[in-house]
């Protein structure tokens, strides 16, 4: 039955009195800002930026500013990786790529004159800005030059490595074999030889994968890494939905500097794990052997070489036979000035790398992948490797960016799992007004920084190690969606008093279910988190085995 007009008037007064109603008891509680929330305290303008580093980003590795790097110290302290083996479950099987193939380009390249690719039959790289001199002309790219078991080298001598790097010609030769770190300065000093193992730890845990012998499961205090799964558990066979966890992440920390990569698996299933682990194998792999074999200068190496293993991990994806991932890359590495760091990103997709900062808080590494002043479609990773269109990746956000870290720092990475429960709207935070895409985005750090200053209690003490950090946001956010599982993992969606629901029975009754999931904060998804201290991991503290 229709409501009658004088039913409708009676309607849409009540409603201004609530709308007037609920205006002045939010006016009546702004007085008080002591006891008021950082969202409040935002949004009324309470809360002053603070001076904190500058984030610069680009696509490419000559759009950011060139910094001289310090010596960095090469014997591995700590590796971790996971979930279940991480990217130690994957073939080591790496194709090599000769500098003498004119087909074979990078993302990093660039180059006015692009020419069209030789009668092989080779597909062109999505999102490749240059191409090969076919010519025989050589690029004015700084690049980091081949190993010197992999160079093409005549009967004379390899060329010295402490020199400029050379300019790069058509190709370079992919790493993809063991060179054993050596650093006088740390000959007495033992690395780490095995933390806290997986259940399902492989016997490639003990073997070199990716540049390194001994792997963890998690790693220790000061790096450290940890996956689950928030989704709801089958009430009668209790296996999770979404099985196997679809991201991967690694850690492999030195006395001065770290190595952090995370990539989250596209959608569920086998392939989408493989995919991240094959990614992650792909980029550790190829920047454990270009960035730690010889000495480096500057940044603008350093993503020269994030930028290549991007393109290591995609190959190693389809060689795989992986479906699609996100992948982000932190390398964290001294500065030529004593006590001063740089944290150099590569990010593609909608997993984001941040720093926590005790004196200036938490600021996004990886902000300028996604357009801050637009409400983004959690639905849309924005980008992926693998084989998107044939066997082309998706660079649309691929982006390079870096910003200088202090000791005490700690850099994390995060799947979307993470990032997007810390989202004020996904959290549904009480008594929050409508807010514009730039403050949502500002509201996620606050968030984020006043549970790694307070806790999920809100009572502290304050997290101070990468375990601390990743151990409070995997909390916070199986926290979140207790109540989402907690309705999914209802007996009677998949049976009733007859017995077991038929599988249309059980969708109908989901579909019923939908309409209140809404309601409940939170998104079901895998979570991961990877953390590393800035500092010297020897006399900063002592390093542990978990």
């Amino acid at each position: 039955m229709m409501p009658s007009f004088r039913q409708k008037v009676v309607g849409f007064l009540r409603q201004l009195s609530n709308q007037s109603e609920n205006n002045r008891n939010f006016e009546d509680q702004t007085p008080d800002l002591q006891s008021e929330s950082f969202i409040k305290r935002y949004l009324s303008g309470q809360e002053v930026s603070k001076d904190e580093p500058k984030i610069v980003h680009g696509r490419f590795a000559q759009e950011l500013p060139s910094l001289s790097l310090g010596v960095v110290s090469r014997p591995v302290l700590v590796a971790a990786t996971g979930p279940d083996g991480g990217l130690t479950t994957v073939n080591r099987r790496q194709r090599h790529l000769s500098v003498s193939d004119p087909d074979v380009r990078f993302i990093d390249l660039v180059d006015d004159d692009l020419q069209p690719p030789s009668q092989t039959g080779a597909e062109r790289f999505v999102g490749e800005t240059s191409g090969s001199d076919l010519d025989g002309s050589k690029s004015e790219t700084k690049v980091i030059p081949p190993p010197p078991e992999y160079a093409v080298q005549t009967s004379e001598s390899a060329p010295d490595i402490n020199k400029n790097a050379p300019t790069m010609t058509t190709s370079m030769t992919q790493i993809s074999a063991q060179l054993t770190p050596t650093d006088e300065s740390f000959t007495t000093l033992n690395p780490i030889q095995k933390s806290e193992s997986v259940p399902n730890a492989s016997e490639r845990f003990h073997q070199e994968v990716a540049g390194v012998t001994e792997w963890s499961g998690a790693g220790v205090s000061r790096a450290y890494g940890r996956s689950t799964s928030l989704y709801e558990r089958h009430p009668g066979t209790g296996v999770p939905a979404g099985e196997p966890v679809a991201d991967c992440f690694a850690v492999v920390a030195r006395r001065d500097s770290a190595v952090l990569c995370l990539a989250d698996g596209v959608n569920w299933g086998v392939k989408a794990s493989l995919a991240a682990r094959s990614a992650v194998h792909g980029c550790v792999d190829y920047l454990n052997r270009a960035i730690f074999n010889w000495p480096i200068t500057s940044t603008t190496e350093v993503f020269v070489a994030l930028l290549r293993s991007f393109h290591a991990a995609h190959n190693l994806i389809l060689q795989e036979e992986g479906l699609l991932t996100t992948l982000t890359a932190v390398i964290v590495l001294p500065l030529a000035t004593a006590d001063r760091y740089v944290a150099c990103a590569c990010n593609v997709g909608d997993s984001l790398a941040y720093v926590y900062s005790p004196r200036h808080g938490v600021r996004e590494i990886t902000q300028g992948s996604h357009d801050l002043n637009r409400m983004r479609d959690m639905r849309d990773a924005l980008g992926a490797l693998g084989p998107v269109d044939g066997q082309n990746p998706e660079l649309g956000n691929l982006t390079c960016s870096m910003t200088e870290v202090e000791p005490g720092d700690i850099v994390f990475l995060t799947s979307d799992g993470v990032s997007d429960n810390l989202d004020p709207v996904v959290g549904k935070f009480t008594g929050l007004p409508n807010v514009e895409a730039h403050q949502r985005h500002k509201l996620t750090l606050l968030r984020t920084e006043d549970l790694l200053r307070n806790g999920v209690s809100g009572r502290g003490p304050p997290c101070s190690t990468a375990r601390d950090v990743v151990s409070l946001l995997i909390d916070f956010v199986t926290r979140l969606t207790a109540a989402k599982r907690k309705m999914l993992e209802d007996v009677e969606l998949y049976q009733d008093a007859e017995g077991p629901r038929s599988r249309g029975k059980q969708r109908a009754r989901r579909r019923e279910v939908c309409s209140k999931l809404a309601m409940v904060p939170g998104k079901l998804d895998h979570a991961t988190v990877a953390a590393y201290n800035v500092g010297d991991l020897v006399t900063d503290a002592p390093i542990e085995v978990s």
